[in-house]
C-alpha cells in the first residue's frame, strides 16, 4: 500500500544491520542494530512512525526466523 512504501524501503535499507549470535544451537536472531536503522533514519528524513513500522516488520521477522530454526 502506499501508505507503507516509506516504511517498507526503510526496513529494506536496514537489510544488513542485523545482530545475531552464533552458539552450538546455531544463529541465534537478536534483531535489529538500532543506531544502524537511526542512521538510515536520519539520512532518508523520516520521522518516528516509520520507525515504529520498521520495529513491527522487526518483530514478524524474527518471528519467521525463530520458525525456520525449530
Amino acid at each position: 500500500m502506499p501508505a507503507n512504501w516509506k516504511s517498507v524501503c526503510a526496513f529494506l535499507d536496514c537489510q544488513t544491520q542485523w545482530r545475531a549470535i552464533a552458539s552450538m544451537a546455531g544463529v541465534i536472531w537478536l534483531g535489529l542494530d538500532y543506531q544502524a536503522v537511526d542512521v538510515v533514519m536520519r539520512r532518508l528524513d523520516l520521522d518516528s512512525s516509520v520507525f515504529r513500522d520498521i520495529q513491527v516488520m522487526e518483530r514478524a521477522a524474527l518471528d519467521v526466523f525463530a520458525e525456520t530454526a525449530s
